[in-house]
């Protein structure tokens, strides 16, 4: 999710966007708030607010990028935010729409 992040950042700048060849052109506003995905350990809670980051910055990223996008997956990634906030085995207010 953070890599698809940095691309939707480039390609709205111009710069390169697969790889994240242009990730290190991207202005601090962007990147700044990137490094609260950065996982630091491999424990259940940090993986949580990692994702967590994650979900809320690709929010960011795609409101800037693509409104329309934004509004349609906005309760999606609101979810997935919440979700991963929440501790292990907590029931969900809210169920995400299952495939069919």
């Amino acid at each position: 999710m953070r890599t698809q992040t940095i691309a939707l950042a480039c390609r709205r700048l111009g710069h390169p966007a697969s790889y994240a060849k242009g990730a290190h052109l991207l202005p601090a506003d962007i990147t700044g708030p990137l490094e609260t995905t950065l996982v630091r350990s491999t424990d259940e809670t940090e993986l949580r607010r990692a994702l967590s980051a994650a979900a809320t910055a690709l929010t960011v990223e795609l409101t800037r990028t693509d409104p329309t996008l934004a509004e349609r997956l906005h309760p999606i990634l609101t979810e997935l935010a919440a979700v991963s906030r929440r501790p292990h085995g907590s029931p969900p207010h809210a169920q995400l729409p299952q495939k069919r």
